[in-house]
């Protein structure tokens, strides 16, 4: 082999590592999060804005149950960030040594929407029971949000006097699996009416209306959204810096405005980093 060929060679060995590099790069500056359907509309503005202060860096969301994603996860799939509605799955990943730290970062409601005008005038529970109204309710064997509707209905009725009614409502109601699925059924006139978090009502505030309930019922004293890096993440690094940007004044602005209130101080739990803080 003359000197020249070793030259040639070597120029393509190096050409090669270089662009094996740069794919690698690319690779570990997309930042996969794990979010509960209900995160849907915070996580969207979180993610446009935090990608605006990272350039090359690109956000992948993956919605789904709490439940359902942490059992993913439990079972090794590659997730950066995953941010459930429930502090309690949060914590259970801490536990089984699958993350090792946890912050809850905001809080959430109950509501029901209607269509746009909202023409059958639903003001209250009771008028879930009325002739012609079809209401529509999570029914997701592994969603929170079915228990919390059922509870949210229940405590609702009962403050109004007719605890009867919740579950004549309950059994009445449409199925519809998740919470995209409830919004969608509302949203497109199949249903007069349905039960989802608040901040999921706010994402398609331009086609329902939305109609809020007392803190005494609305569950907002159980219904606290979480974040972490698990163990099966690739880049930990950027993933903690996502979670940081959440706690930040812009990130808490960000989930103000999409129904969110954040948690102030954030509730942390485990190995917190000491500047993932609020």
């Amino acid at each position: 082999m003359t000197n020249k060929t070793r030259l040639l060679v070597r120029a393509a060995l190096m050409t090669c590592a270089m662009f094996a590099f740069v794919i690698d790069s690319a690779k570990a500056d997309v930042i996969e999060i794990f979010h509960a359907d209900s995160l849907g509309g915070p996580m969207s503005g979180l993610k446009k804005a935090f990608e605006a202060k990272h350039a090359g860096v690109t956000i992948s969301l993956t919605p789904g149950t709490s439940r359902q994603l942490a059992d993913r996860i439990l079972k090794g799939d590659v997730c950066d960030v995953f941010a459930p509605s429930s502090s309690t799955i949060a914590n259970e990943l801490v536990t089984k040594k699958a993350a090792a730290w946890s912050v809850v970062f905001s809080a959430n409601e109950m509501v029901v929407i209607t269509a746009k005008g909202n023409p059958q005038g639903i003001r209250q529970i009771a008028d879930l029971a009325k002739p012609g109204v079809i209401f529509v309710r999570i029914t997701g064997e592994k969603d929170l949000g079915t228990g919390r509707t059922i509870e949210f209905l229940k405590r609702a009725a009962t403050l109004e006097g007719k605890p009867e009614l919740a579950q004549k409502i309950i059994e009445a109601a449409g199925s519809e699996n998740s919470v995209p699925d409830t919004v969608r059924a509302v949203r497109e006139g199949k249903a007069n009416a349905g039960v989802v978090y608040y901040s999921a009502a706010v994402a398609a505030k331009n086609d329902l209306e939305i109609i809020r309930f007392p803190a005494s019922v609305n569950l907002s004293d159980a219904i606290q959204n979480a974040a972490s890096v698990p163990a099966t993440a690739k880049n930990p690094k950027e993933a903690t810096e996502f979670v940081r940007f959440v706690l930040s004044a812009e990130g808490q602005a960000i989930l103000t405005q999409a129904g969110q209130p954040p948690v102030v101080p954030a509730i942390r739990t485990g190995d917190v980093p000491a500047d993932v803080k609020n």
